[in-house]
C-alpha cells in the first residue's frame, strides 16, 4: 500500500505526458520510472512527504495534481468528488473519522465463518 509500481505509471509518462499530471511531480516520477524499459520492481510512493503514515496528505497531493494514478487526480477534477477531496485535505480529523467508518464497513462485508475461510499464515498464499 502507499505505492504504485512503474509499470502502471508508464502510460501517464510515455510517450507523451498526461496533461492531468503536475509537471514537477512528473519529473520525479520519470526519475524513478525511466525508459527505455521500465523496471517492473521499481515504484513511486503515493505520498512523498509522509509515505509510511496514514494521514490526509494524499488528498493535499491530489489537489496539486500529484496523484500517481490517473484515477487519483480524477477525484479532484470531477465536481462530484472534488468537495470530498477538499474536505479531507483541510481536516485531518474528518479524514480519520471517515477512514475508520470505511474500514469498519469493509471489515464486516461478507465475513467468512466456520469452515468457509481460513486465517492465512502468509497473506499472499493459501495455507
Amino acid at each position: 500500500m502507499g505505492r504504485t509500481h512503474c509499470k502502471f505509471l508508464e502510460p501517464r509518462l510515455y510517450p507523451t505526458l498526461d496533461p492531468t499530471l503536475n509537471s514537477s511531480y512528473s519529473i520525479f516520477m520519470k526519475k524513478r520510472c525511466s525508459l527505455p524499459k521500465v523496471d517492473l520492481l521499481k515504484y513511486v510512493r503515493n505520498d512523498e512527504i509522509t509515505p509510511m503514515k496514514i494521514d490526509n496528505n494524499y488528498f493535499k497531493n491530489i489537489m496539486q495534481l500529484k496523484g500517481s494514478l490517473k484515477l487519483d487526480n480524477a477525484l479532484y477534477l470531477d465536481n462530484r468528488t472534488k468537495v470530498y477531496v477538499e474536505k479531507f485535505a483541510q481536516d485531518n480529523n474528518y479524514f480519520f473519522s471517515q477512514f475508520v467508518e470505511a474500514i469498519s464497513i469493509i471489515s464486516e462485508y461478507k465475513v467468512l465463518t466456520g469452515s468457509e475461510g481460513e486465517i492465512r499464515r502468509n497473506c499472499k498464499w493459501v495455507n
